[in-house]
């Protein structure tokens, strides 16, 4: 039962930590852009790009022993992609231009 719970608990580190990386991007780039910062803005972006760092557990589905910092690496491009960059990637993967 406590290994469960170890277990359980390292996940959601992991989670986290990849939710923080992709916080810290998202932030990053609205500082270095032109755009006016207001808080929802900053808000928005963190929670999203947030999001997308913590998808990069999904990797483990196709690659189980993947080591963490290969982990944090995909969480980090994905955050860096961002949704609009995602979504020009797999508009290429599925209509196979590219």
């Amino acid at each position: 039962m406590l290994g469960k719970i170890a277990g359980f608990i390292d996940h959601i580190a992991n989670a986290a930590l990849f939710s923080l990386v992709g916080i810290t991007i998202g932030v990053g780039q609205l500082l270095v852009s032109r755009e006016e910062l207001t808080v929802r803005l900053v808000v928005g972006r963190a929670l999203v790009t947030g999001g997308l760092g913590m998808a990069a557990g999904a990797v483990l589905v196709w690659v189980p022993e993947l080591p963490l910092i290969g982990q944090i690496g995909i969480a980090a491009a994905l955050a860096s992609l961002g949704t609009s960059g995602l979504e020009r990637l797999f508009q290429r993967v599925i209509t196979g231009k590219g």
